[in-house]
């Protein structure tokens, strides 16, 4: 009877400890875990932060293009504009001078 008892006494008693051993272990793996989710969390937070940035750096990029493409075509037209009424205004200011100097009248 006492081996009987002493026996079942040993088997609970590693029962424990395989208990308290799985115990650890899956605090281990529950700590493993949490480090490689806070990891994974910072990679993907950096590469969104990356992407957005490389995002808003060509939207830029575009945009500058953009802008000195209308400049470049505000430009021309504005050059355009000026030779037309630079031959009206030669004109214009020639009639004045003659009509000023009397060279217009008969």
């Amino acid at each position: 009877m006492k081996t009987v008892i002493a026996s079942i006494l040993e088997t609970e008693k590693e029962a424990r400890a395989a208990v308290e051993k799985a115990g650890e272990k899956a605090r281990a793996l529950r700590l493993k875990a949490d480090e490689d989710a806070k990891s994974a969390a910072a990679s993907i937070r950096e590469k969104a932060q990356k992407e957005a940035h490389d995002l808003i750096a060509g939207a830029e990029a575009d945009a500058q293009k953009q802008k000195e493409k209308e400049l470049a075509g505000a430009s021309r037209q504005g050059e355009s504009l000026w030779k037309d009424k630079e031959k009206e205004i030669g004109k214009a200011v020639d009639a004045l001078f003659r009509a000023l100097t009397g060279e217009g009248k008969p």
